[in-house]
C-alpha cells in the first residue's frame, strides 16, 4: 500500500482511439413493416447513437443510419443500426457480476444493482463482455473500417456469441491475415425473426453469418499498434477488480433510474437521450425503460425475457 496517497480511486483505462459502443437488441415480430428500412429492429441486431444530447456527433460507423421514434411517439432520433455487423475483433474483456434486486421506496420500482464482481463464472453471477475492434462497412470494401465496441451483458447474448465465435474459430485463416467476423441475425428461412427459448422467455441469438464465405483483412502495422495500445484497456485494474461493491444507494427516482441504466449498461449519451425523450423526468424515464408489459408482448409478438433497449 502506498502511504503517500490522496485516497482517490483508480480511473478506468480509456481506449487508444474514440470508438462507438454497440448494443445487441432482440427482434420484434410485430415490426415486419420496417424490415426493409430498419432490419435490425425487426430481425434483431446492433445499434449505436449518432449524436449526443447536445447534438454533437458521436464516433461514426460504416453502417446505415435509421430514424427511430421514442416510446411515447413524441421524439425522433437517429441511430446506426444493422442486423449483421462485420467486425474485426482486437481485444476483449469479460467479468461476472452479482446483481441484487432492490425496490425504490418512492416509486415502488424494482431494479438491480451490482453488489459483487468476479473474473470467473460463479453461480448467480451475470456475464458482461466488451469486445473492442474495427467495424467493417461491407465485404467488398474492407478498407472502410471504424473503431467500435460490442457490448454483451445478458446470458442469452453471451452464450450465443460464444457459440458464434466457436464457429468462426474453425475457419482456416491465411498467414498475415485476420478474419472479419459477421455477427447478427438474418431470421428464419420464411423471413420471420429468429427467437430461442431462454429461461421463461425468448431472445434473439447472435449468429455467425456467412460462414461459407469468409473475408480476411491484412495484418498491418496500424492493426498491430491498436492491439498493443489497447492492452492496458483489457487489463484495466478497476475493470478487473473483484469482490464486493460497497456503494450506498440513495432511494430516489433519480437513483433508481441510474441504477437501472447501469444494469442495462447504457452509456451516458444513451441515458441523456432517454431523459430527453421523457422531459428530464426521472420517474417517467424509469417507467419508459421497459415500455409495455412483457407478458402482453410475449403473447402478441412471441418475444421474450429481454427488453429491446
Amino acid at each position: 500500500m502506498n502511504k503517500f496517497s490522496d485516497g482517490s480511486s483508480s480511473a478506468y483505462v480509456e481506449l487508444p482511439v474514440p470508438a462507438a459502443y454497440l448494443s445487441w437488441t432482440r427482434g420484434n415480430a410485430a415490426l415486419k413493416a420496417v424490415a426493409e428500412v430498419d432490419p435490425g429492429l425487426y430481425f434483431g441486431g446492433w445499434r449505436a447513437f449518432v449524436k449526443s444530447k447536445d447534438n454533437q456527433a458521436l464516433p461514426a460507423l460504416p453502417i446505415p443510419k435509421v430514424t427511430r421514434t421514442s416510446q411515447d411517439g413524441r421524439h425522433d432520433y437517429e441511430v446506426y443500426a444493422t442486423n449483421v455487423i462485420h467486425f474485426l475483433p482486437i481485444q476483449h474483456r469479460t467479468r461476472f457480476e452479482l446483481r441484487e434486486r432492490t425496490t425504490d421506496t418512492e416509486t415502488g420500482r424494482e431494479y438491480d444493482k451490482v453488489v459483487a464482481i468476479s473474473n470467473k463464472r460463479i453461480s448467480g453471477y451475470i456475464p458482461y463482455r466488451q469486445i473492442f475492434g474495427l467495424v467493417v462497412g461491407n465485404d467488398e470494401n474492407v478498407a472502410d473500417v471504424f473503431p467500435g465496441v460490442l457490448k454483451v451483458f445478458k446470458w442469452s447474448a453471451f452464450i450465443s456469441i460464444e457459440k458464434a465465435g466457436q464457429q468462426w474459430n474453425k475457419i482456416a485463416v491465411p498467414e498475415d491475415k485476420v478474419l472479419i467476423r459477421r455477427y447478427g441475425s438474418v431470421g428464419l428461412k420464411d423471413g420471420r425473426p429468429k427467437f430461442e427459448t431462454f429461461g421463461q422467455g425468448h431472445s434473439t441469438p447472435i449468429d455467425a453469418v456467412g460462414l461459407d464465405n469468409p473475408v480476411f483483412y491484412n495484418i498491418t502495422d496500424e492493426l498491430n499498434d491498436l492491439w498493443e495500445q489497447s492492452h492496458e484497456w483489457k487489463e484495466c485494474e478497476r475493470w478487473n477488480a473483484t469482490g464486493e461493491v460497497d456503494e450506498p444507494v440513495e432511494s430516489t427516482a433519480k437513483q433508481a433510474f441510474l441504477e437501472e441504466c447501469a444494469k442495462l449498461y447504457l452509456t451516458e449519451v444513451e441515458i441523456e437521450q432517454l431523459l430527453a425523450e421523457n422531459n428530464n423526468d426521472y420517474a417517467t424515464a424509469l417507467s419508459a425503460l421497459y415500455g409495455p408489459d412483457l407478458d402482453e408482448m410475449n403473447s402478441q409478438a412471441e418475444l421474450g425475457d429481454e427488453f429491446p433497449f
